[in-house]
């Protein structure tokens, strides 16, 4: 099989293990991956596998430095109108796209969470992040990265580029198109779709195909991409190592439960929401947050506000063989996600809580994005609305003082992944589709 690209923001990530996974098991079915990243991982800390990758990595360098600029000459020398037109066909696809992101704004600040828990400096961040007016001129930036990029690729003879995540590394993939004819296609998450959506219209329309891991956002890009995306946009749920994340027998010691949670440590995965409802519940109970992020300090200092910092453990980053180890000894998986007034940053159908409810470990979560498409509330978990620590300690309560409907729910939970969230079996789909590119 001729080599793809795949093209990331930064990788290895550990906070991103899943596409890990993916490069790998695409691999394994003979899928001929060649890996580039706009640029380094910020964190050291990754998972094993990672590490061996590492190496093979292509990162590419800056747009002012030197191998950059001369790339962009033989380009422009070779077809001039073609490359500077690029930058008029970013602008004006950028522009049609302001209907579609003012009207996501407003829903998005009518449904969603108080931003307040976020510190002085995530406040900064999300300004400049959301920017649209930034997200273009950022855009507009990295067309010397694409131009550099589309000179590799030439040289290697690889002729198509997937892109992880639709924003930027999906940009330089759409301005790779752009300039070299090359065919695209990208994968589609989460806030990549939701905190600025300039420029998805153009993407969607413009791909081979697309990639995401939800009905809702399926529905969401094709609403951005119009009558041309129609067809474009595939649902392929990440899914669960069944092999790895597995059932382990759990025996009740009559020690304080456990609630264990697992995500970045940011306001809209909702552990401040967990906290408040772990501190009111009528019961000491343990909590075991896993993950690293911003937030850390801050919800330190709310355990100690709360009376509960005695109970609440927040252990890092951890590999994914220590992570089965603590689900396999917890009570309860609880993710209290909330989606953000101000930016809409949300989860969509985070992959932490198909592992937890693979190994029979009984789940709640709240009701937001996509997150129903996996969780049947009453049958395979438990439902909650967000933002709302009140309820979410009831139904929290109600489920430590029933075994049996914990292991109901825990038993429907499995199911459900070994139906819709088996990595083996999603997997083989996402291969055919790279698979048939050979064939187009």
């Amino acid at each position: 099989m001729k080599p793809i690209a795949f093209l990331f923001p930064a990788f290895p990530n550990l906070h991103q293990t899943f596409v890990l996974w993916e490069v790998l098991a695409l691999r394994e079915r003979g899928v001929n991956i060649a890996i580039y990243s706009l640029k380094r991982p910020s964190t050291g800390t990754q998972q094993p596998e990672a590490e061996a990758l590492r190496p093979e990595v292509r990162y590419l360098p800056s747009s002012l430095s030197g191998a950059v600029l001369r790339a962009n000459l033989r380009v422009l020398m070779r077809s001039p109108g073609r490359y500077l037109g690029v930058y008029a066909k970013l602008v004006r696809s950028w522009w049609e796209d302001r209907a579609a992101g003012s009207e996501w704004k407003n829903r998005a600040t009518s449904a969603g969470a108080p931003d307040r828990e976020r510190t002085l400096r995530e406040h900064i961040e999300g300004r400049y992040n959301r920017n649209a007016f930034l997200y273009l001129l950022k855009s507009l930036w990295l067309v010397p990265v694409a131009a550099y990029l589309s000179e590799d690729l030439r040289v290697r003879g690889i002729g198509h580029i997937h892109a992880h995540w639709a924003s930027y590394s999906t940009t330089v993939a759409l301005v790779v198109h752009w300039l070299l004819d090359v065919p695209f296609s990208f994968s589609a998450h989460a806030y990549d779709i939701y905190l600025v959506p300039r420029l998805l219209g153009v993407k969607v329309r413009d791909a081979a195909f697309a990639v995401t891991c939800a009905r809702v956002n399926k529905a969401f890009l094709e609403s951005l991409g119009g009558p041309r995306a129609a067809g474009r946009v595939t649902v392929n749920y990440h899914g669960v190592s069944l092999g790895r994340f597995k059932p382990v027998s759990r025996a009740d010691d009559g020690g304080m439960p456990t609630i264990v949670t697992c995500g970045r440590l940011e306001p809209y995965k909702g552990h401040h929401v967990l906290l408040r409802a772990c501190a009111a519940l009528d019961r000491p109970v343990r909590c075991v947050l896993i993950g690293e992020g911003p937030q850390r300090a801050r919800l330190e200092e709310l355990a100690r506000e709360l009376g509960i910092a005695d109970r609440v453990e927040l252990t890092g980053p951890l590999p994914q063989a220590r992570l089965v180890e603590i689900y396999g000894r917890a009570d309860l998986f609880v993710l209290a996600s909330v989606v953000l007034e101000q930016s809409g940053k949300r989860d969509v159908i985070p992959n932490v809580l198909a592992e937890a409810m693979a190994m029979e470990l009984p789940v709640v979560a709240t009701d937001i994005s996509g997150i129903a498409e996996l969780i049947v509330d009453g049958e395979s978990g438990r439902l909650v609305p967000s933002n709302d620590h009140a309820t979410l300690a009831r139904v929290i309560a109600e489920l430590l003082d029933a075994p049996d409907e914990r292991r109901r729910l825990a038993l429907g939970g499995a199911a459900r992944v070994r139906d819709i969230f088996d990595r083996d079996k999603n997997i083989e789909d996402l291969a055919a589709m790279f698979h048939g590119l050979e064939a187009r």
